[in-house]
């Protein structure tokens, strides 16, 4: 039996998705096979080892909520704008694969910023050899690769928009559609910046460019704001 949801939307859209499409299921499934594979470790064969394994856990905590927060963003596009064209069905294809090459390198990260700030390794030698400084520009580079996903949020919602007048969008809620695309161009500027600055600073400095991920907050704030007051200017016929 197929999946229904109540048409009633969320605070800023209603919700023109019906049944839950095969695209949504296959996109499900991705989602729950990606959060598996940040789960994958090897059995603990000692007590001691079975406690070491809570760096691995806030690892995974830490993988499981960034990718819960893509789930989300992909769960509302679908449930906001209920489209299941050739274009959707590409983009989606292309966003499910970037999710899948990428647990493995942000379960990489996860770990060693853990194991690095929680004390886990023993010697800057140690440091060394699962990451020199010379390498940590590249692997800002592979991480680059990340805001492939955040273009293809940016072009779902730019097509969504562009589909305004079928799908009735109301002057709120075109507002919000292109604030999710200011978004989603925000993040990956600031992860082009990130990128460069690796490359650009001494190799000292270089791994703490990935601080700038910490403003991606700041522009979601700001992307909503421009867009609640482009809604209510819109919505209130004396300011026109």
């Amino acid at each position: 039996m197929a999946r229904r949801y109540d048409l009633t939307g969320d605070s800023q859209f209603t919700w023109r998705g019906g049944d839950v499409s095969r695209t949504e299921n296959l996109s499900d499934i991705v989602f729950a096979l990606v959060l598996a594979l940040a789960a994958v470790e090897s059995v603990p064969r000692s007590f001691d080892e079975l406690v070491g394994l809570w760096r691995e856990a806030l690892a995974l905590a830490v993988c499981f909520a960034l990718i819960i927060l893509i789930w989300y963003t992909h769960h509302h596009y679908f449930r906001r704008f209920g489209l299941q064209d050739r274009t959707v069905t590409a983009l989606n294809s292309v966003l499910l694969l970037l999710v899948l090459a990428y647990i493995f390198p942000l379960k990489f990260m996860a770990v060693f910023v853990i194991t690095l700030f929680t004390g886990g390794y023993e010697s800057a030698s140690e440091i060394e050899a699962v990451l020199s400084l010379d390498q940590v520009k590249w692997l800002y580079l592979i991480y680059g690769g990340f805001l492939g996903v955040y273009l293809v949020f940016a072009a779902l919602h730019a097509h969504a928009l562009s589909r305004a007048i079928p799908l009735q969008l109301s002057p709120r809620e075109r507002a919000f559609t292109r604030s999710e695309i200011e978004f989603s161009a925000g993040v990956v500027l600031l992860t082009a910046l990130v990128v460069a600055m690796a490359f650009a600073l001494p190799e000292r400095i270089a791994p703490f460019s990935g601080a700038l991920f910490g403003l991606t907050g700041i522009v979601g704030w700001l992307a909503g704001m421009r867009a609640e007051a482009k809604a209510r200017n819109l919505e209130d016929p004396a300011k026109r």
